[in-house]
């Protein structure tokens, strides 16, 4: 409640504030609103078309909540253009992205440039690693995860972000199952 509040505020003193659109996008897509959610987004884009913030937090969001999630791919290529030594969640970002298209060794190579003190960044290199039949990189990862994160579930992850895209919904359900993440 307090998120959809914030965003709603800082769209009532500017409509045209990319983040706030984002958020809103974010929000109605973890109450059911998919459509609600890509209008949102379609609006945060409008705004924050050379935004290398919302185009990060876009391509994230096409892969992970409504949308194409190759249409992500171009988004982060953009906002790693415009910022090239981004910030390591820029290229967190580009892993999950890389992940949900199936794009395993590009979305390792990815997610070593990420925070690796990061759960979600474990869980997708684990992920990763199981979809490539890489079965002990992936233990030796998901091992890393339980014990730095003990209380850190997948459905968690999924419900918080919140996972709505079909595919990214199955690859993330199948890639904690072959991961032992479960």
């Amino acid at each position: 409640k307090n998120w959809r509040s914030a965003a709603e505020a800082a769209l009532r003193l500017d409509p045209t504030d990319p983040a706030g659109h984002t958020c809103i996008g974010d929000f109605k897509a973890g109450i059911g609103d998919l459509a609600g959610a890509a209008e949102a987004h379609a609006r945060a884009l409008e705004y924050g078309r050379n935004n290398a913030d919302t185009l990060a937090l876009l391509a994230g969001a096409k892969a992970l909540i409504v949308g194409d999630p190759a249409d992500g791919i171009p988004f982060i290529e953009r906002a790693l253009s415009l910022i090239p030594l981004g910030p390591p969640w820029y290229h967190g970002m580009f892993g999950r992205v890389l992940f949900v298209v199936g794009r395993y060794r590009e979305c390792l190579s990815a997610l070593e440039k990420s925070s690796q003190e990061s759960p979600n960044t474990l869980m997708f290199q684990a992920m990763a690693h199981a979809y490539l039949g890489e079965m002990g990189e992936a233990a030796e990862v998901a091992a890393r995860l339980r014990t730095q994160f003990p209380s850190f579930t997948v459905e968690g992850f999924v419900a918080g972000y919140p996972i709505s895209n079909p595919p990214a919904l199955s690859a993330v359900r199948e890639g904690a199952r072959l991961a032992r993440l479960d």
